[in-house]
């Protein structure tokens, strides 16, 4: 095993006597990813992970920019949080942002 360019002596397999950054992190992810007991609404809300295709939106929005990734965050929970009619009215609102923001850059042109 190769030491840590960051640390000399080390021994550790990335790199760190004693408590790897690395390994840290890694511990750290790993307590987030294990399923709890109870809903937990920051990290991982029902309404996110609840659509039938059991995808989590997470998964498709964030390869997107932030107005669309907005319109279809709200589309999506919109039947699954209890509050459609407002999460509807926001995901046109972001969409509206959108299509302002597009027609301003092609004027511009």
């Amino acid at each position: 095993m190769r030491g840590c360019k960051r640390t000399a002596g080390c021994v550790g397999r990335y790199g760190h006597v004693g408590r790897c950054e690395v390994l840290v992190l890694r511990e750290e992810f790993a307590e987030l990813a294990r399923p709890s007991a109870s809903p937990d609404p920051v990290n991982n809300p029902p309404h996110y992970t609840s659509h039938p295709s059991g995808i989590e939106c997470l998964t498709i929005v964030r390869h997107m920019g932030f107005n669309l990734g907005n319109v279809v965050k709200y589309v999506w929970r919109a039947d699954l949080k209890g509050a459609a009619i407002e999460d509807l009215e926001k995901a046109a609102f972001y969409l509206a942002d959108e299509i302002a923001k597009r027609k301003k850059k092609e004027a511009d042109r």
